[in-house]
Formats: C-alpha cells, sequence, structure tokens
C-alpha cells in the first residue's frame, strides 16, 4: 500500500514520470489481441468477459438525474428528463462507435502501484482489475485522469495524453474525441454515485468528491461534439449540482 501512486505522489516522487508510464500501460493493454470471451484463472477457473453494451452505458448514465436531483431534493419535470434521455441515446451512440479495447475500468491513483526496482511498463503495478470488461479506451483514461479523490496536474494530464498517443499511434482528434464522450458518461455516473451515497446511504463525506468531478464533466464537455449535453448541464443539472454541494 505504500508504493500506492496516490501515496508516492504527494511524498515528491514525479508526478509526470508516473502519469505517462500508466498511459503507456494502457496503450500496451489496449493495443493487445482482442481478449477471448472467457479468462482462464488458476486451475481450471474461467470466467466471462463481459460487456460494456448500451444498456450498461444508459444505466451508467441515468444515476445522473436520477440521484443528483434526490441529493438536492429538488425535481427534474418531464421535459428535462425527456430531454436529457435524447443527449443520453446520443451520448451512447458515440460511445458505441470508438473501438472496443480490453478495459481495466478501475484505473486510478489508488488501484497502481509505483515500483521503481522493475524495468519499462512492470514499473506499474496493478490492483483492483477483476471487474475488466470489453469496453474502451476512454474509459480507463478517464478513470485515470478525472480522479475523484485527487488532482492530476494539468502538465501530469497533458504528459499522459501525449504519451499515450506516442505509444499507440493514436488518432490525437479522434482519441481526445473519445475520452470527451466516455469522460462525461464516466464523470455523470460517479456524480450520480457519490449523490446517492449522500441522500440514500447517509455518507456526506462523498460531498467532498462532488465540487472536483464537476470540474472534471465541465472539461470534457468543453468537446465540440458534446455541445447538447454541455448545454443541458449548464441549464438544468447546474442548480441540483450547487445545491447538493
Amino acid at each position: 500500500g505504500d508504493d500506492l501512486y496516490a501515496n508516492v505522489i504527494p511524498q515528491g516522487t514525479d508526478e509526470i514520470a508516473l502519469y505517462e508510464e500508466a498511459a503507456r500501460v494502457l496503450a500496451h493493454v489496449h493495443g493487445a489481441p482482442p481478449a477471448p470471451a472467457r479468462l482462464e484463472g488458476a486451475g481450471n477457473a474461467t470466467w466471462p468477459l463481459l460487456d460494456y453494451d448500451a444498456l450498461a452505458l444508459e444505466v451508467n448514465a441515468d444515476l445522473f438525474v436520477e440521484w443528483l436531483p434526490r441529493a438536492a431534493d429538488v425535481h427534474i419535470d418531464d421535459a428535462a428528463r425527456a430531454r436529457w434521455e435524447k443527449i443520453r441515446d446520443s451520448l451512447i451512440v458515440k460511445a458505441l462507435g470508438f473501438p472496443r479495447a480490453f478495459t481495466i475500468r478501475d484505473y486510478h491513483a489508488e488501484n497502481l502501484l509505483w515500483l521503481p526496482q522493475r524495468d519499462g511498463l512492470q514499473r506499474v503495478g496493478l490492483l483492483d482489475f477483476q471487474d475488466a470488461i470489453r469496453g474502451w479506451r476512454g474509459w480507463d483514461f478517464s478513470m485515470l485522469l478525472h480522479d475523484a479523490r485527487r488532482d492530476v496536474s494539468p502538465a501530469a494530464h497533458d504528459a499522459a495524453v501525449r504519451a499515450y498517443l506516442e505509444a499507440s499511434g493514436a488518432s490525437e482528434a479522434e482519441f481526445q474525441r473519445e475520452l470527451a464522450v466516455l469522460g462525461a458518461i464516466n464523470t455523470m455516473r460517479i456524480l450520480g454515485i457519490f449523490s446517492r451515497l449522500t441522500s440514500r446511504d447517509n455518507k456526506p463525506r462523498y460531498l467532498a468528491f462532488m465540487p472536483r468531478m464537476w470540474g472534471h464533466l465541465g472539461r470534457t464537455l468543453e468537446h465540440p461534439s458534446l455541445a447538447d449535453a454541455r448545454a443541458f448541464v449548464e441549464e438544468v443539472a447546474r442548480p441540483y449540482l450547487e445545491k447538493a454541494a
């Protein structure tokens, strides 16, 4: 636990270098041949590699409008809900159009170990990867950079993106679009989860993370392809989030 990114960066380890290496690990994982439908474990154990399909995206995105208003004790009317569903469906169509990749899913500073005694990509140790799915590059990258519990510096953010593009050969424009779309869905999902934890489960400590997630969401929605989602959040969702916070 002492070697977690979340621990060694505050102690002075080079944040930029660590995020660059984490990005290169993702490039390696995402560039691997397609994973089989079932993965092999110890002995004869196998388990399915689930597909992050349209229904899963819908359920996760809807957490945003279902729980954020409850946390703020306000109401989204039928017109706003219908508007949201059109925007959500548009986001899902965009997401389903991106190339699929083996997706670790919980890829962030609390689950990454820095092991400098090793060489190359093996310097990054992975924890909590049992929920891996067939998803998208942008999901893992959103989890890495849109961290709920710590601020990733702009320099580390940009360096990680550059390192990933260099290692993967991906198109910058297409990758930035994917990161924006998947990042928007993911940050909305997390805001919904935190709202549920505070309003239903009486865990107010999660309110402290919401301003940071709001900042992440606002930055993802600056992408030109997300103008409708940005307008919805600014006109409809922002008052609820501000009241909840």
